[in-house]
């Protein structure tokens, strides 16, 4: 009975959980309509939804697929493609900025 009791603690738990994050979701979707309002510089704009979509993405893997219980090996997957890609990217800004110069 004690088993039976502590599973559905966990699903009570896990549901309140699910309902924490969507309430954060909202919430950070509010401020990333509200950014458009903002009376900030365009690329700041940008940059700031940005931000609040990364977060947004991060409490979606973590919670609702479940990477929060998974192994270091699958962050180290995602993370070393991105991080080529960020340098990748770094690499190409003097030839984007140079040949718009000319």
């Amino acid at each position: 009975m004690n088993e039976a009791g502590g599973h559905l603690e966990s699903a009570r738990d896990d549901r309140t959980l699910y309902v924490i994050v969507w309430a954060i979701l909202v919430l950070l979707l509010v401020v990333g309509l509200t950014i458009f309002v903002l009376p900030i510089p365009r690329e700041a704009a940008v940059t700031l939804i940005f931000g609040v979509a990364a977060i947004k993405a991060a409490l979606v893997l973590r919670n609702y697929m479940h990477l929060k219980r998974e192994h270091l090996l699958i962050y180290a997957i995602v993370l070393i493609p991105t991080l080529f890609l960020l340098g990748f990217a770094i690499t190409l800004i003097p030839d984007i900025v140079f040949r718009h110069a000319m």
